[in-house]
């Protein structure tokens, strides 16, 4: 039988990730967390108590955080004992840690699925869905565009580690993924004014990426791939700026990233949407996809798409072995299928 093992499962996106576990009713489920009172104590920072735990378990859903703290600990602990791994966030390191053993853990039949929650997750997954109904639905791609948001509720952690990207990633030259090689923008293309439509609505977006998205645009080889992220206004550029580029406190800096965040409104509380341009006997053609996700459901959708990794793992199949981010570690398709089946919005509008 099937033993889940959730570490970090008492946290707002775990309990999701256990109660979505729970309804499934494939396996045991061990919880771990840091209150002896409650389980299962694990202390992620000790390899013993790490090790302890995975012997114990088949697939581990690692929801601990910060990332950034942790780094790939909990993935080496679940190699060690030959472990299926589903990682909540991973911020890219984790993949590029592992990925010296990924021929190993290929051999071994076993999943490490890294950034695989909503963003990064679904931010990068649902845009190759999108392509992917395109090249089955037009006669060439030109172009996807993503545009995507969150201003929903984000734990300390999750913070912690957006600002630990931000000052990583520093300010980047806008740019964008011209047939699988990144270019820079023109400032025509680094900054949008966009309708949405219904329910999101006009917005003003900019170009920004993260390593999942730009693994995806350098993938793309046939199209132009462009990422954008809404920014509610100036004082909001300023505050990106201020976190990436100032020696600010830990503390100053999450007080300015959550700022953005509640000043990010919208409708809809996320949303990812992706828009595929390109032929369809011989007349232009537009494939229009979108999740959204409205208020008090942020950290659902958030623990949804971890806990659907793990239980396709435990039944042993279309989850591909090896060290993946989470859209090239599953089919597009049958994934974002399998998410409408468990309550996210998702839609998609073929047009002109």
């Amino acid at each position: 039988m099937t033993t889940f093992g959730v570490i970090g499962g008492y946290g707002a996106t775990g309990s999701v990730v256990v109660s979505e576990l729970r309804k499934s009713g494939e396996g045991e489920i061990l919880i771990g967390g840091r209150d002896a009172a409650r389980d299962t104590r694990v202390d992620v920072l000790d390899a013993r108590s790490l090790d302890d735990f995975c012997r114990r378990c088949s697939i581990i859903v690692n929801c601990a955080g910060p990332a950034m703290m942790l780094r790939d600990r909990v993935a080496q602990a679940a190699f060690r004992s030959r472990c299926h791994y589903v990682d909540l966030a991973g911020l890219s390191f984790v993949k590029e840690t592992m990925l010296p053993r990924e021929r190993e853990i290929a051999d071994l039949g076993l999943s490490f699925v890294v950034s695989a929650g909503w963003t990064p997750g679904v931010t990068e997954l649902l845009p190759v869905y999108a392509y992917t109904q395109a090249r089955a639905q037009m006669d060439s791609v030109e172009s996807l565009s993503v545009y995507f948001s969150d201003s929903g509720e984000w734990s300390e952690n999750a913070m912690r580690d957006g600002v630990w990207h931000l000052r990583r990633a520093g300010m980047p030259k806008p740019g964008y993924f011209r047939k699988g090689n990144w270019v820079r923008a023109k400032m025509s293309e680094a900054s949008r004014k966009v309708d949405l439509g219904d329910p999101i609505g006009h917005g003003r977006f900019s170009l920004y990426s993260m390593p999942e998205m730009d693994d995806v645009g350098r993938r793309l080889k046939d199209c132009d791939v462009f990422t954008y992220t809404y920014l509610a206004g100036f004082r909001n550029a300023v505050a990106a700026m201020a976190i990436a580029l100032l020696p600010l406190s830990e503390k100053a800096a999450v007080r300015l990233l959550r700022g953005i965040f509640r000043r990010n409104r919208l409708p809809v509380q996320g949303f990812v949407v992706a828009r595929v341009c390109g032929l369809s006997q011989g007349r232009s053609a537009v494939l229009d996809c979108r999740i959204v996700f409205r208020k008090h459901r942020d950290y659902w959708i958030n623990g949804v798409v971890p806990a659907l990794v793990a239980r396709l793992i435990s039944r042993g199949k279309c989850v591909q072995p090896g060290v993946h981010f989470l859209a090239d570690a599953v089919d597009p398709v049958m994934f974002v299928g399998e998410l409408r089946t468990l309550g996210v919005e998702q839609t998609e509008i073929l047009g002109s």
